[in-house]
């Protein structure tokens, strides 16, 4: 008798989700995908990391792609100069039009006014197009020009051949990173103008984009502003009920534990989801103990990283990295500061913020929608190295106080409690 085959795992966490691993953001996607068809729109599209914002542009993209329209993405987040950036449009630009516009990556080059060198890509055998070997080592203001130039030169091939051209810049905001304020009026100067192409600027150093598009920003009204936040919660989890039963697998509601226990992004979740469903997929039943299992066998598997990022950090921090995992009271109040040691009220607000800066924190109303409430005002920016803190670290603080703060279980939506 033939065995059964093996599901494939219904939760992906590698590279960008699609088809049906892609959840809800219904809204979201028809927005982006308005945006990148309508000549000379502008949106400015942020949030934390691990939401999806990069799945969602490029499910518009995609969308765009199909239905006849022309746009690609750019991911700049690598990028150590503008040289860098206008590698990666040029690039994005030929891999993506250089199919389905005939003669595009000739027109283009022809219209621009620097030299480039031409690759074949070895996985598609298109040639694509890149500013000369020697465009790094330029000064910052030639390299911002090659940056105008490349749009410009988009711009006009779109007016040519009478389309709209969507560009999703990814990660735009470290254009700041690389050349300051003078990069961002640049940029803005070049975007302004463009009215055959539509820009989606997709970005997650949220305070920075705050910054660039306040009132004295470059980006100050030059695009619309679409926060991307969490999922909410009730359709999250109904969502991956239903994947687990399309993956084979009986559920008495884990979904809604899974999104209580990994927080507010979507990767988290779906990183828990993932673990849960090979744990589970034996008995063919989903269970909260497979939830707890999931979480521990996560953590063991980053242990060495999350041990790594403790002992960088100063005994201070880690005191009070351990009040917030205990999630009791505020910081700076007596107790708290008494019973982990935490200094002065000064003291205990720099460790935090030196934690915020290195991205191990958040404040608790960091994000719009995020749903994150403590009652220290503080929540970590993983779920995991949360639960790291709080089967690891507290125990150092003897076993009668770990065990009084263990009297709840974990969670990361209210902290434990």
């Amino acid at each position: 008798m033939a065995t059964e085959q093996k599901k494939s795992n219904p939760f992906r966490i590698h590279g960008v989700a699609t088809g049906e691993s892609f959840a809800d953001r219904v809204a979201e996607v028809a927005r982006l995908e308005a945006a990148l068809t309508e000549p000379g729109s502008k949106l400015i599209v942020y949030g934390p990391r691990r939401m999806g914002k990069t799945s969602a542009v490029l499910r518009a993209i995609e969308r765009v792609n199909k239905g006849g329209g022309y746009a690609f993405c750019a991911d700049l987040s690598t990028a150590s100069s503008a040289a860098d950036m206008s590698n990666r449009i040029l690039a994005a630009a030929g891999a993506v039009l250089g199919r389905t516009l005939r003669d595009f990556i000739t027109d283009l080059v022809s219209r621009l006014k620097l030299s480039v060198t031409l690759t074949a890509d070895p996985a598609t055998g298109l040639v694509l197009p890149g500013l000369d070997l020697q465009a790094r080592d330029w000064d910052a203001a030639r390299q911002r020009e090659a940056l105008t130039d490349v749009l410009d030169a988009l711009n006009l091939l779109a007016q040519k051949r009478k389309i709209t051209i969507g560009i999703a810049l990814d990660e735009f905001q470290e254009i700041t990173t690389l050349g300051g304020e003078k990069a961002e009026w640049h940029l803005r100067g070049a975007i302004q103008r463009h009215e055959h192409l539509s820009y989606v600027l997709a970005g997650s150093r949220t305070r920075l984009i705050d910054r660039m598009t306040g009132e004295a920003g470059a980006f100050y009204k030059l695009a619309d502003k679409m926060p991307f936040g969490p999922i909410d919660a009730s359709v999250f989890a109904a969502w991956i009920d239903r994947r687990f039963r399309a993956g084979g697998l009986r559920t008495s509601g884990a979904g809604k534990e899974i999104v209580s226990s990994a927080g507010p992004r979507t990767r988290d979740v779906m990183q828990l989801a993932r673990v849960c469903y090979d744990r589970a997929r034996t008995l063919k039943h989903v269970t909260t103990k497979d939830i707890e299992a999931a979480m521990r066998e996560i953590i063991a598997e980053e242990n060495d990283l999350f041990h790594m990022q403790w002992r960088s950090l100063t005994p201070l921090q880690q005191n009070v990295l351990r009040a917030v995992a205990a999630g009791e009271a505020g910081l700076t109040t007596r107790q708290v500061m008494q019973r982990f040691s935490l200094g002065g009220t000064g003291s205990a607000a720099n460790a935090a913020a030196a934690l915020i800066e290195a991205g191990l924190l958040m404040r608790d109303d960091a994000y719009s929608g995020m749903r994150v409430s403590t009652p220290t005002g503080y929540a970590f920016d993983s779920p995991f190295f949360l639960a790291w803190v709080w089967w690891n670290a507290l125990q150092d603080l003897g076993p009668t106080l770990a065990q009084q703060i263990r009297e709840g279980p974990l969670r990361y939506d209210s902290g434990p409690r």
